[in-house]
């Protein structure tokens, strides 16, 4: 085993993969009596689950399983069970569809420990002994085999062989994954990953030193995303991820059985790749915090109201998951700062006056991936900080240039805000021109008044002075006679 070890590749992992095999706040079993379960919202982080509703006997039926489960902090899938760490004392709890106390999972041995993580294979399970509360999470290995009564389809465990060995057993971990006969964990005092299990070398993972995030496991595969290049890079069965999405940095995988998915770094929106059809009804319209697949289909919780959406990666699937209206946590519950490019989730934006945590411990917090953008029809209106996530916006509230080019509107678009707009300039610019030319001719107007009164004033004033000369020539027409002469009248001729 320490032959197989010293060839492994050395990759870092970090608490943001939800799928098979992996740990998080939704989670799914596998097979044909398989389950979804998520943890809810109302700060008591109780479990609620639902089931295939073509397996009812009744169509109409809730899809919603009748399971009673203490609280939980974190939730991992297998092969027809799931398992998660209780709220209250970060011990294992594993169950089925049935969900009873008698189908319990785990073995007498480890129900004592205390565990930080845990990861569900097919048929196995293993977990990080550390308490899940502290600010360090790392912690030894504790695996155990997960198997079906003989003629029965019950459920039972037990202490596993095929997982121990005594060099894995003085690792230190601080994560896990688990698959089809195998699991890996990042080496927190070497550094790398160390898998081991009866198929772990069918992963073919080159030996480089390279530093991973966001990896998850599917049953018989492996994908991660480059902590330095975010490049996205997956090991085993090729026909379980088939040709990559490249260029698309991812924050959180979820693998199916021949599928997976992941949320985009820049906008949460949803890709998949693998064995899937690509007519399928991804979501599109909203962004997502968390996502997890069993076989065939992925549920997600969304980042705008922490509504569950389900879908079919094969759209000819019979399976018929229809998810409970209920409010589910966007991610687990951690001690310690969220650091650079996440931010902590702020309960009082679900509008419960008496909700002041989703973590039923107070110290605790739930981390998230901030958001570099929106998704198409809608602009960034609010940068994420460090106490909320960017706010996105309908393109059709669009209000300034700042989200033009976002929303790809034109100066000619037909959006209500701009018509407005124009309306308002073109009032403004025709008030203008109106004012102006009454101005205008207004000036014209006085000009030719002022024209005219001159014009009356100067004929009258040539009036006057006719009628001045006439009495002026009346008056010396009849002259005075000189003495001795005859006096003599005659009419004045101009």
């Amino acid at each position: 085993m320490k032959a197989l070890f010293s060839c492994l590749p050395f990759i870092f992992l970090l608490k943001s993969a939800f799928g098979f095999g992996s740990m998080g706040p939704i989670s799914a079993a596998f097979g044909d009596s398989g389950f979804f379960c998520a943890i809810d919202a109302s700060g008591k982080q109780q479990v609620i689950c639902w089931g295939n509703k073509t397996n009812s006997s009744s169509p109409s039926s809730p899809s919603s399983l009748p399971i009673s489960l203490p609280p939980m902090v974190a939730l991992t899938g297998g092969g027809g069970f799931l398992c998660g760490i209780l709220a209250n004392t970060s011990q294992a709890y594993c169950f089925d569809s049935t969900g009873s106390a008698s189908s319990d999972l785990v073995p007498s041995v480890f129900k004592s420990n205390y565990y930080s993580h845990i990861a569900a294979g097919r048929s196995h399970v293993c977990a990080l002994r550390s308490l899940y509360y502290s600010q360090s999470d790392l912690g030894t290995v504790d695996c155990w085999d997960i198997i079906r009564k003989s003629n029965s389809t019950r459920l039972t465990s037990r202490q596993s062989n095929l997982f121990y060995d005594q060099y894995i057993s003085t690792l230190i971990f601080n994560n896990l994954v688990s698959g089809d006969g195998f699991s890996c964990g990042s080496v927190s005092d070497v550094g790398g990953l160390a898998c081991w299990g009866p198929n772990s070398s069918k992963l073919e993972v080159p030996g480089a030193p390279e530093s991973f995030h966001s990896l998850t496991s599917g049953i018989d595969s492996v994908c991660g995303v480059s902590e330095v290049s975010k490049k996205l890079k997956c090991w085993g069965a090729n026909d379980s991820f088939g040709t990559l999405p490249d260029g698309i940095p991812f924050v959180s995988l979820a693998a199916g059985d021949r599928h997976f998915c992941g949320i985009r770094e820049d906008n949460h929106g949803i890709e998949c790749w693998g064995n899937y059809n690509s007519s399928s009804l991804i979501p599109k319209g909203s962004g997502f915090l968390a996502i997890a697949s069993s076989d065939f289909v992925t549920c997600g919780i969304r980042e705008s109201d922490l509504v569950l959406d389900c879908w079919f990666t094969n759209v000819s699937s019979k399976f018929n998951y229809d998810p409970p209206l209920e409010l589910c946590s966007p991610g687990l519950c951690t001690p310690g700062s969220c650091g650079e490019g996440r931010f902590s989730f702020n309960a009082s934006l679900l509008n419960e006056p008496d909700l002041t945590s989703l973590c039923v411990r107070t110290d605790l917090r739930i981390c998230s991936p901030c958001g570099l953008n929106c998704s198409q029809g809608f602009f960034t209106s609010s940068p994420c900080t460090k106490n909320a996530d960017r706010v996105c916006t309908p393109c059709s509230l669009c209000q300034n240039s700042s989200c033009w080019d976002i929303c790809s509107l034109p100066p000619s678009s037909s959006s209500p805000h701009r018509r407005l707009q124009w309306r308002v300039l073109a009032l403004i610019i025709g008030s203008s021109l109106a004012g102006f030319s009454f101005i205008i001719i207004s000036f014209c107007s006085i000009s030719r008044l002022n024209a005219t009164k001159e014009r009356k004033g100067k004929r009258g004033g040539d009036q006057e002075s006719d009628a001045s000369r006439d009495n002026h020539l009346l008056l010396f027409s009849g002259t005075q006679p000189f003495p001795g002469a005859a006096q003599v009248f005659s009419a004045f001729r101009a």
